[in-house]
């Protein structure tokens, strides 16, 4: 049976408040195979986006073990996680975070630079994500000149540089209208289908937890499975 490619046990996750200490994640338990798409639903302030956030090494647990492709994630340098990052998981959340003073064409080719890859490499897939996303006709647009819509597809772009095996999505759809939503629901199923990338959506929309394979809820920092699915 082949190695899976995220495997979360024990994860805990605490801060402290005013000399208090508050439990964010209890002791979470997730595995997820290469392809695997997931929806994560709660109330809000469950833990969700903390969740998030640790699946992707942006943040460190307060213990637990968190291993990626059997590599525990705790075990690397700040500069191996950096490479992790941007070699492994792609990023969606609810605010875009375009840079406003860049292109379309430029936000999607950031992550590529990042990375050190050559401005023409990273030109050349930035061109073909912007198709895929549709929105050819937009790359050199300022994100302000953008729609809502239009602003998420760019985000998506950006996420599927260098082809992830991870996607992590906050919200994607949350600032959107439901039409709006609806088409970037299909958009993800259509790139999925073709990339096989594995997907984690933290959403509190009951139709796009409905399209996933599998759903888990986040409640008093656990997951739980829905096994009715």
């Amino acid at each position: 049976m082949s190695e899976p490619l995220l495997e979360v046990r024990d994860l805990h996750k605490s801060f402290e408040l005013e000399g208090q200490k508050i439990e964010v994640l209890r002791g979470i338990h997730l595995t997820l195979n290469e392809g695997d798409r997931v929806a994560v639903i709660g109330s809000s302030g469950a833990g969700k986006s903390t969740l998030l956030h640790l699946l992707g090494a942006l943040d460190v647990p307060t213990s637990g073990s968190l291993k990626f492709k059997g590599r525990e994630l705790s075990s690397l340098k700040p500069s191996e996680l950096a490479r992790f990052r941007s070699q492994s998981i792609g990023f969606m959340f609810q605010f875009h975070h375009l840079l406003p003073e860049f292109s379309a064409l430029e936000n999607v080719m950031m992550p590529a630079l990042i990375a050190r890859r050559s401005k023409a490499d990273a030109r050349k897939e930035a061109l073909q994500w912007i198709e895929e996303v549709g929105l050819s006709h937009r790359m050199n647009h300022r994100p302000g000149e953008l729609s809502g819509g239009e602003q998420q597809r760019i985000a998506l772009a950006r996420a599927l540089m260098g082809k992830p095996d991870l996607l992590l999505a906050d919200e994607p759809t949350g600032n959107l209208d439901s039409k709006t939503g609806e088409e970037i629901h299909q958009l993800f199923e259509t790139l999925y289908e073709r990339m096989g990338t594995a997907l984690l959506v933290v959403t509190h929309n009951a139709s796009l937890a409905a399209r996933m394979p599998r759903c888990v809820t986040m409640r008093d920092g656990l997951l739980y499975e829905d096994e009715a699915r």
